[in-house]
């Protein structure tokens, strides 16, 4: 059997920790991000944690970036097969369901958390910013979205993001299905009529 390497060790428990740190945020909330909860679960020393992350915030940086990533990765691979055929309707459903993914629920957490916590929000600036780039790109790709200027699409896709964070914040512990639909039916009606006046004849 091939020994693993020093680097090898080292990325496999910070991953161990960034999935229980992710876990933690996702089933107790950020406030319930310790060092000694997240040891228990990632199943690491509280030396083992801190050979690899100078400080508790250090890892929790570390898994807003993962996160971010995953997100970004997930993100962009739905939204590419619906590039060349994605209506709007169809492609607002799907943004609503990746905002409710439970992933994006810890990126929420991590949000809010950030409003008191000056380090925090200055360490998801980053992740921020390449999400918004990577969504701004692919959305730029998209056929319902041609004849946009890249400025019109980033402030589309702020506003809609926004939208459903906010329902995803509020669906988790208030669900109201019955509304989904109409919703999304409102919702669709008005971009569309938004798309209409705004796009650059090709």
């Amino acid at each position: 059997m091939t020994r693993r390497t020093q680097a090898e060790r080292r990325a496999e428990t910070s991953g161990l920790l960034i999935d229980a740190t992710i876990l933690t945020i996702l089933e107790a909330g950020y406030v319930g991000v310790t060092v000694k909860e997240v040891c228990r679960r990632a199943g690491v020393s509280h030396g083992g944690l801190f050979g690899r992350f100078d400080t508790l915030a250090d890892l929790v940086a570390a898994t807003a970036a993962e996160v971010g990533r995953r997100l970004m990765e997930e993100f962009i691979a739905k939204m590419a097969q619906l590039s060349e055929r994605g209506d709007v309707h169809t492609v607002l459903a799907l943004w609503r369901s990746a905002a409710r993914d439970p992933l994006n629920t810890v990126w929420l957490e991590l949000t809010v958390a950030a409003r008191t916590d000056p380090a925090l929000r200055e360490r998801l600036s980053t992740a921020r910013a390449d999400y918004a780039a990577a969504l701004l790109a692919s959305g730029s790709k998209m056929s319902a979205l041609r004849g946009l200027s890249s400025d019109q699409v980033f402030v589309l896709g702020s506003m809609v993001g926004t939208f459903f964070d906010g329902d995803a914040v509020h669906h988790g512990p208030f669900p109201l299905p019955e509304l989904d639909g109409p919703r999304l039916e409102i919702l669709g009606a008005m971009l569309g009529r938004y798309l209409d006046g705004a796009r650059t004849p090709e």
